[in-house]
């Protein structure tokens, strides 16, 4: 089963007490116990600051690319009636997010959110509603109204809508026996749909002995002098925190002067003032109540293990947490004798009748002062904090929602889609109009509802006039039927009225309707609109948020006051009517009559028709597999008869039915007797071919079997009753010429089983031409998209270009596009300047590898990001030339699209860019893509006088940043170690775990996409390398590669006689001026010291074959690719000693030690005696890669399904704090 868990409970101000709590503690339960369930997480970005942790809370238990978020502009808040519109759009856009993730139950974890945050919870909004489960805390406001609830009408329409939303729902889990029966009576909900699931508290609720330094800092912070009484949780009335002042205030003397009563908690401030007058009206100083704020959850903690008594006095709690907390922190805890709370607290002893100040102030003395008291509670606190356990109640949730699982295909395997496709038929069948008004109102209607009567030409429409209105309303061609209700008064003058009772009665005898428009602008007969039971009602607003919860669709409306000019009364009430028949959402079958082509020649019942081919092999489903389907139907005792279409003798010759009778076969029919042939059918069956639209179009139930070829959603039939198989390939639309020029085995048509299509058609024939229900019908992500769009056109209509953008943005980031995965590789340099260094060959290598060979289920796309621009962008131009189809028309701007389950590989080193993008990598993250690094050294902060002014800094910012992300890959062991040794100093502030791993270069040339060509003076300058021994040093030349050194040794060893070259590979860098100057100007230049600049790579092979030593100098390196490059030309190796050569190259090298010339000298002096002697070390056996080996080694750290994680390279970095 897959259970897709709503966790806005735990992303609002809910978060911050016992529902957040509640929510989160329950949802991590459930997947600890989920065994073979599929759980998913579907989080709000409107709240950002909360996905981190969530995702940091759940890791190890689900996994990442099953955390989800979905997007809409806000605000949406209730409290400011201006978000209405806003807020409709996103329920939508959430509701069709969730029916992605294709669920057999949503569960919400708290459903009363949203009214003074942006939380968007709700049932149904989009159509047919998900199964749902809803966490049930408590009815107070339906129940017990304070108030709050019954002088604000703008919290009863919220309470209102919620309870509506609350119905839909499919099941109840109440997390106490006291709310369960709450619901039973106040709710229309069997006894079998509404479950105890109880609750508990978090694991982290235990009994501590703080730190006496720290307590005596939070004591001093919080004004606390003396043992204190204490209480936790909100302020609200029903919380009963007056009484409690009042309780304490009454205590003796003994009792009262040796304590103090310290609410904890985040407190509105109105609130906490009030409780202060309260206090200092019953006589309490300002010393002996205290708040304390915020407090975090180590504060809590020794709080509850350090308060003389803990008094929760509430008189209504849906189950009662603060209680059962303390009583696990080993308080001593009383509480209310009310509602939840006697479950909660288990004995009689610990229990006062919260409605009596004596009573109240009676129990706190008691349990102050009476040892024995103290002992008992002190005992049933220890049994009733394991009476209550979280996986008990995870378990709980699981058994009360496994009705719901569906049966369905391996989820591992390639899923059949199946869904009807039908657009032309009338969605709107019964109307009704309410024109409670007047003769002239009632004509200046008609414009209005000619245009609806054109709009929906085949629906019934009823309309509601009063009495002096019916013989007019009856000469109108628009009605089906004519009723009266009498509410206004013939005369204008009189006062309209109408009493409940025959309201009431009017509105059953209407029965339902599938829209039902009041087309009155004056909001006063609102009323009789929101009691009509219909799918949609539409009206301007009424002003009353609890009349207009209940509309669909409501126009802005404006009160009618004397002397002010409005937006409405500047326009003809004709024009504000013909306004409500355009808000109506668009359907394609709008002002649509299709008209008829043919009569059946003979009507049968149970006839199936099937046309095998369609023109061509890459639509068609195997020809065999038809020819089995028809052998099926025809032994099917409940079908008729088996008609199958040819349109001509040779495609007919390949099917044989000796001895079956119930099959026809039709051969070259022309067109007028195909259609009444067909028509007499009463399910069709076809490929992609004008045999489907043909049926469809005729009234015949049409089944498509859809391949890849084209998109399903763009030809599917349309027309009466239609339906399509397909699988959703990503490949999809492909458009090639013939099956066998499919790449995938044509998966698309072949997987479609003989056994899928028959069931499908015994389904649809049992209908007898009716559609299927919705349920049957797993909708599709491109289904789920068009009736999204569909949903939000009549509310976008009068969005402004910023709002329609931020709408789209939302869609794009909620709902997939796409069903593989990306993983973009950011080569950001690359792109921008191809500076050809040691680290852009690895990053041309590595890419070049991807594209050729890129993972399983992954597509790979290089990215890049400016400094100017906000966001990453697809290089196109870029991939096409690694990919050898170089198009210089390829765009480069368009900005990538990223979805959970993505993948996000930093392979270039750009630190400058990557603190310009950090809020778009943010929003990535949070979003579930996952976002790694290629770190090459840190060199920048280990030798930071070798690189130029502002780099330590830059470099350490960017250390920073990447150190917050899922993981960093390292280009060798000595640098893992390095910068998790960097890690431990620095402690970069993150959530969780930092994964750090590592890999090593590949060494093939011919495959990094190496450069060519070769300079005039090559052969001359080959032919000089090989006359002499020849020492080759590849790389920049910067101050921290040795090249000064070399040259102060050469120059000795010249001096001295010996015949030997220095060459130089590479460009000239950083804080090297006066040595490329001594280079250009030096004697030997040209004869015995070569620098060659910026060659090919088809030059630097000859170069490695023309020397006889490698000479590795360099004081730093994250990996040295020079080595494995020279060990796979088996050149040998004079190599400075540092622990990343002795990783790289082994005892395959000979190494060095010294910074100066003569200690260099020495060293190739000692090699080039060893070299003559044929015992110098050998490269030949030097461990080394293809790129092809490298980059399944990078993958292997990369991907979250691979996660080949070396030992050394797993961290623990510390939480962000509060």
């Amino acid at each position: 089963m897959r259970i897709v868990i709503d966790m806005q409970g735990a992303q609002t101000e809910s978060r911050f007490r016992g529902i957040g709590r509640y929510s989160l503690s329950l949802a991590l339960a459930i997947a600890r116990n989920a065994g073979h369930h599929e759980i998913y997480l579907a989080l709000s970005g409107l709240f950002p600051e909360t996905i981190g942790p969530i995702r940091q809370a759940f890791r190890g238990l689900v996994p990442q690319e099953r955390i989800r978020v979905w997007q809409a502009p806000g605000p949406m808040r209730w409290v400011d009636p201006q978000n209405a519109s806003r807020r409709a759009v996103a329920e939508r856009v959430r509701e069709a997010f969730l029916e992605t993730l294709d669920p057999d139950i949503v569960l919400v974890t708290s459903l009363f959110e949203g009214l003074g945050d942006d939380a968007v919870i709700s049932i149904g909004a989009l159509g047919e509603p998900l199964p749902t489960a809803v966490i049930l805390y408590d009815l107070i406001p339906l129940i017990n109204p304070d108030e709050q609830y019954r002088t604000n009408p703008v919290y009863r329409g919220y309470y209102a809508d919620r309870i509506e939303n609350l119905k839909r729902a499919r099941h109840l889990l109440a997390i106490s026996e006291s709310a369960r029966q709450e619901a039973l009576g106040a709710l229309p909900f069997s006894p079998e749909k509404v479950t105890n699931v109880s609750g508990a508290c978090d694991e982290m609720f235990t009994r501590v002995v703080p730190d006496a330094d720290q307590l005596a800092t939070l004591n001093k912070r919080l004004g606390v002098t003396k043992p204190f009484i204490m209480y936790t949780g909100g302020a609200d009335a029903r919380k009963n925190l007056p009484r409690l002042i009042e309780a304490f205030a009454d205590l003796p003397d003994t009792s009262r002067h040796h304590h103090q009563l310290l609410f904890v908690g985040r407190m509105p401030q109105s609130e906490v003032s009030a409780l202060r007058a309260h206090a200092r009206r019953v006589g309490l100083h300002a010393d002996e109540l205290l708040f304390s704020d915020y407090i975090s959850d180590d504060e809590l903690l020794a709080l509850f293990s350090t308060c003389r008594l803990f008094v929760f006095p509430s008189l209504h709690e849906g189950f009662g947490l603060p209680p059962l907390e303390a009583m696990a922190c080993g308080a001593v805890v009383i509480a209310a004798d009310a509602a939840s709370l006697p479950e909660v607290m288990g004995s009689p002893e610990a229990l006062f009748d919260p409605q009596s100040v004596p009573a109240i102030s009676a129990k706190m003395h008691q349990a102050l002062t009476d040892e024995g008291l103290r002992a008992r509670l002190l005992e049933n606190a220890r049994t009733q904090a394991q009476a209550f356990s979280w996986d008990r109640s995870a378990k709980l949730v699981l058994r009360a929602i496994a009705p719901f699982e569906r049966t369905r295909e391996s989820r591992t395997g390639r899923a059949v889609t199946f869904e009807r496709t039908t657009l032309f038929e009338p969605k709107i069948k019964r109307i009704l109009l309410l024109k409670l008004d007047h003769m002239g109102d009632l004509l200046l209607a008609v414009p209005a509802i000619s245009r609806l009567r054109a709009r929906y030409p085949k629906a019934g429409i009823d309309v509601v006039v009063g009495s002096w209105n019916q013989a007019l309303a009856q000469t109108l061609p628009f009605f089906d039927r004519v009723l009266t209700l009498d509410y206004f008064k013939r005369k204008s003058s009189l006062q309209a009225e109408l009493s409940d009772g025959s309201l009431g009665e009017f509105v059953k005898q209407l029965g339902f309707y599938d829209l039902a428009i009041d087309l009155r602008r004056q909001p006063d007969t609102r009323f009789v609109l929101a009691q009509v039971e219909a799918g949609l009602k539409v009206g301007y607003g009424s002003l009353n948020p609890a009349i207009d919860a209940k509309l669909d669709i409501a126009l802005p409306t404006y009160q009618d006051l004397p002397f002010v000019e409005t937006p409405l009364n500047r326009v003809s009430i004709s024009e504000q009517m013909l306004a409500l028949v355009d808000a109506l959402p668009a359907h394609p079958s709008d002002y649509v009559e299709l008209p008829p082509l043919a009569a059946p020649l003979q009507q049968h019942t149970r006839a199936v028709a099937l046309f095998p081919y369609a023109g061509g092999d890459a639509k068609e489903w195997p020809v065999a597999r038809f020819h089995e389907l028809a052998r099926r139907l025809a032994a099917d005792s409940t079908v008729e008869l088996v008609s199958v279409f040819f349109a001509s003798d040779k495609e007919a010759q390949r099917f044989s039915f000796d001895g079956l009778e119930k099959v026809v076969i039709q051969v070259g029919l022309s067109i007028p007797e195909l259609m009444r042939h067909l028509a007499g059918h009463q399910l069709c069956v076809a490929n992609n071919s004008g045999g489907a639209h043909m049926a469809a179009y005729l009234g015949v139930t049409a089944l498509g079997v859809y391949g890849g070829l084209e998109t399903a959603h763009e030809w599917a039939p349309v027309f009466g009753n239609s339906y399509v198989l397909h699988n959703e390939a990503a490949c999809s639309p492909c458009h090639i010429p013939a099956r066998r020029d499919c790449p995938h085995n044509f998966f698309c048509l072949d997987d479609i089983a003989v056994d899928e299509v028959y069931a499908r058609c015994q389904e649809l024939l049992a209908q007898n031409g009716a559609a299927l229900p919705i349920a049957q019908s797993r909708p599709s992500i491109k289904s789920t998209r068009k009736k999204l769009f569909q949903a939000l056109a009549p509310l976008v209509r009068q969005c402004n270009e910023d709002e329609l953008s931020q709408v789209a943005q939302g869609i794009a980031l909620s709902l997939p596009t796409r069903t593989r995965r990306t993983l973009f590789v950011d080569v950001s340099e690359l792109v921008s300047h191809d500076a050809r260094t040691g680290i852009q060959r690895v990053v041309r290598s590595i890419l070049s590898e991807l594209l050729k060979d890129p993972p399983k289920d992954f597509e790979v796309w290089p990215v890049y990001a400016t400094h100017d621009r906000t966001g990453y962008f697809y290089a196109k131009r870029l991939r096409s030339r690694f990919m050898g189809q170089d198009d210089p028309g390829a765009v480069q701007e368009d900005p990538i699209d990223f979805q959970a389950g993505d993948v996000f590989l930093g392979l270039d080193l750009n630190p400058y860019g990557i603190g310009v993008q950090e809020a778009f990598l943010d929003e990535m993250s949070r979003q579930g893509v996952r976002i790694q690094f290629v770190v090459y050294d840190l060199l920048c902060v280990q030798m930071p006088s070798y690189f130029a002014p502002g780099s330590e800094a830059l470099f350490e910012k960017w250390l920073n940043t990447i150190s917050r992300y899922d993981g960093v890959v390292c280009g060798s062991r000595t640098v893992a170690d390095e910068f998790t040794q960097w890690l431990q100093a620095h402690q970069p502030q993150r959530q969780g775990t930092l994964e750090v791993g590592w890999f090593h270069y590949g060494a093939d040339v011919q495959n990094s996409h190496p450069s060519s060509g070769m300079p005039s003076d090559a052969p001359r300058i080959l032919r000089a390398l090989r006359a002499a021994p020849s020492f080759l040093m590849v790389g920049t030349v910067e101050p921290r590669k040795g090249h000064a050194q070399a040259l102060a040794a050469f120059e000795q060893l010249w001096q001295e006689g010996t015949a030997v070259n220095l060459v130089i590979v590479g460009k000239s860098g950083w804080l090297v001026e006066k040595l490329v100057a001594r280079l250009r100007a030096h004697p030997e230049f040209g004869k015995r010291l070569f620098w060659l600049e910026s060659i090919s790579d088809e030059y630097l092979e000859q170069v490695y074959g023309a020397c006889c030593c490698l000479l590795a100098a360099s004081e730093g390196e994250g990996f040295g690719l020079p080595l494995i490059e020279a060990g796979r030309k088996h050149l040998p190796i004079l190599a400075r000693d540092l622990p990343v050569f002795r990783e790289v190259a082994v005892d395959h090298a000979h190494y060095f030690h010294g910074t100066s010339g003569e200690a260099l000298t020495e060293a190739v002096t000692h090699w080039l005696t060893l070299y003559r002697q044929g015992a110098h070390p050998k490269s030949e056996g030097m461990p080394t890669l293809t790129w092809q080996a490298s980059v399944q080694q990078l993958l292997d750290s990369v991907l979250p399904m691979r996660q080949v994680i070396k030992p050394v390279t797993r961290l623990e970095v510390p939480a962000e704090t509060e």
